[in-house]
């Protein structure tokens, strides 16, 4: 029966599998920010990582001085009835390596040179081997360059930089084991790899220790102490450290050969006794990082799979929000159409009206606003009547025309240069509030916060367009509206006119008045003062003012202060009607024909705006080709599935579930394909 270390391993070997399957797969691309487990080795040159490397995974390693290893060096170790040697490739490709007619140390070789070329520069291009054999624990380690403090042999001046840059990258990852590796005859308070790994793991509670050329070490007693941590200079290591003898690479030892010079070591130093053989030898570490391994794949798997789900998430919401492909003009046509409906219905006209039930102004309640200004300016322009200095000037311009009529009667002339003249003020009111209520809408239909259409592209690309159709036609509403109030000024001043009893009304009223005063000999009041303005207090007000002038001066302010009152009503209604109209019920409909008519003015415009540019199409390509590679990983993750209940991780695929306590049924190994 096998043991349950055997067991253990082929069933979460299982997740290692798929782990590393996706860890090639998007590893080729961008990594996505997945945080995958790993256990990174990292040390100085000439440490003593390649020997130990291949201690861990029976395969031997580029060695010599200086820096050998150049780029980041991935070995996944899986245990296996048959020893074999794969290359993964981009994608996660396996090439079966043919051992017999080649070494696997200069077969890395030149997958370094290729990656990394002639030059000594370090390059963060992966080179990943899969070792199946059945000697190895289920682990993987990934090697990184040794750090280099000196350039020597036509190495870059940075490389110290370079190194320990690509260190700090791969041991930022809180998914990952940190393996240090320093000799045992160099001072533990010196080794920078250390210094690296507390950036990230100030506690040590991912950090591990290995001290190689244990028989190098000056005195057994002090290999002791850092073993037991109780040096201190000695770094407190949740996970310890571990101490290996090397290979000799001078001597023509085999790997089986030095371990078992290894063993024969240990068992006969001093270390044995206070420690215990669980921190000494490679055995030892084997079994520590597996152990440790499995457990960051048995904590990692599910977060693994619910970044890789919530990475494709995105990815498949932005594709959804990127246009669509409009291959023809009649596509191009048809989508112009209905985006400019939607820009018509769901943003123009919701700038309009009443957004959020109240708690954000309407365009009617702005201008409605600017009508109430807009009555007090005009009363204050009538102001004018009842003050000394205009009965001068009325008296004045009466004089100016005596013999041209008989005394009883109005002079005409008079009063149309009179009345032109209010009439030039109350064009001003009129224009000032027109512009002001156009500015209004302008500045609400070509706002540009809070915009809700932000992730429509093809909406986005037509904007320019839409917001300069939007400020022509408010342009030409404005300048149509103030045209025919001009017509009116024009009107008025050529012929004044009207058919309104007003103003009749009001000269009877001021004739009435006026018998009854001099009949009296008493003031008459037609309504007692108001704090608010009325039609009744300025006549009041008109009364008095005129009460003591000539007859005739009081007959020309008469009429032209019941003409001026039919002309106020008359524009205060006039431009209220126009500027709602064009401000706010009909603007929407006017831009949408304009809109319409742009295909036909500029029927180039639409193919410009609509046709899929390169860097959309390139958008696209890019995005489809990352949730490819993602909905691989999930289904490859997805194949199988792994539950954690009372501390015991079950692991369930379609046929059947199976627990890790379970007994091992068939008695043997997992095959490799």
């Amino acid at each position: 029966m096998a043991s349950f270390t055997d067991v253990y391993d082929e069933k979460v070997g299982s997740l290692m599998d798929k782990i590393d399957e996706v860890r090639s797969l998007v590893s080729s691309s961008n990594n996505y920010g997945i945080s995958f487990p790993s256990i990174i080795v990292v040390g100085d040159q000439s440490s003593g990582k390649s020997t130990l490397l291949e201690a861990l995974s029976e395969v031997e390693l580029p060695r010599g001085s200086g820096i050998i290893t150049r780029c980041p060096i991935v070995l996944r170790l899986r245990k296996s009835n048959i020893r074999q040697v794969y290359h993964i490739q981009t994608g996660g490709k396996k090439v079966v390596l043919d051992t017999t007619r080649f070494k696997i140390r200069d077969y890395i070789e030149n997958e370094t040179q290729k990656l990394a070329g002639n030059n000594k520069q370090i390059v963060d291009k992966l080179i990943e081997l899969q070792v199946e054999d059945p000697n190895v624990r289920d682990l993987t380690v990934v090697d990184l360059p040794g750090i280099a403090r000196n350039p020597i042999a036509g190495q870059p001046k940075n490389i110290h930089k370079q190194t320990t840059d690509l260190i700090r990258k791969y041991i930022r990852e809180e998914s990952s084991v940190i393996l240090c590796v320093f000799p045992a005859n160099v001072d533990i308070a010196t080794v920078e790899s250390f210094t690296l790994a507390q950036e990230y793991d100030k506690a040590g509670t991912r950090t591990i220790g290995v001290i190689t050329k244990s028989d190098l070490a000056p005195n057994p007693k002090d290999l002791a102490q850092q073993l037991l941590m109780t040096r201190t200079n000695v770094q407190q290591l949740k996970l310890g450290l571990i101490a290996v003898c090397n290979r000799e690479a001078e001597k023509d030892f085999s790997l089986q050969n030095a371990r078992e010079r290894e063993k024969t070591f240990f068992q006969k130093h001093p270390a044995l006794t206070s420690v215990g053989s669980n921190c000494l030898g490679i055995d030892a570490l084997i079994n520590r990082l597996a152990d440790l391994y499995c457990d960051r794949v048995k904590e990692m798997f599910p977060k693994i799979r619910s970044d890789i789900q919530q990475k494709l998430k995105v990815v498949c919401e932005q594709l959804s929000k990127l246009p669509q492909d409009l291959e023809t003009t009649s596509a191009r046509l048809a989508k112009y159409h209905e985006l400019t409906d939607y820009y018509i219905e769901n943003i123009l006209k919701s700038r309009l009206g009443d957004r959020d039930h109240g708690q954000h102004t309407s365009m009617i309640n702005i201008i409605h606003r600017k009508f109430e200004q807009f009555e007090q300016d005009v009363h204050k322009c009538s102001e004018e009547l009842f003050k000394k200095e205009y009965r001068e000037k009325v008296r004045s311009a009466i004089s100016g025309c005596l013999g041209e009529q008989l005394p009883n009667f109005l002079s005409n002339s008079v009063l149309k240069h009179l009345i032109g003249e209010k009439l030039d003020q109350l064009y001003k009111i009129v224009k000032d509030l027109i512009e002001q209520c156009f500015h209004e809408v302008s500045i609400l239909l070509l706002n540009n916060e809070n915009d809700t259409f932000q992730d429509d592209l093809l909406l986005m690309k037509l904007l320019p367009v839409f917001r300069e159709a939007v400020g022509l036609h408010l342009k030409q509403q404005r300048n149509t509206v103030c045209e025919q109030v001009e017509d009116l000024i024009r009107l008025e001043k050529f012929d004044p006119y009207t058919l309104n009893s007003y103003y009749m009304d009001t000269i009877t009223k001021f004739k009435n008045h006026s018998t009854s005063k001099k009949s009296n000999d008493s003031m008459f009041s037609f309504l007692s003062s108001d704090s608010k303005w009325t039609d009744d207090n300025d006549d009041n007000l008109l009364f008095k003012s005129v009460s003591n002038e000539d007859s005739s001066v009081q007959e020309m302010l008469f009429s032209i202060y019941s003409y001026w009152k039919v002309l106020t009503k008359r524009f205060i209604d006039y431009t209220a009607l126009s500027v709602r109209a064009e401000c706010v019920f009909s603007v929407c409909s006017g831009i949408r024909d304009r809109l319409r008519r742009i295909p036909v003015e500029k029927d180039y415009l639409v193919d410009l705006c609509l046709t899929t540019d390169a860097s959309m199409r390139a958008k696209r390509d890019e995005l489809q080709q990352t949730k490819k590679i993602l909905e691989t990983a999930d289904a490859i993750l997805g194949a199988k599935s792994s539950i954690v209940v009372n501390g015991i991780t079950n692991i369930n695929d379609d046929t059947g579930g199976f627990s890790l306590a379970a007994p091992y049924q068939n008695g043997r190994k997992r095959k490799r394909n």
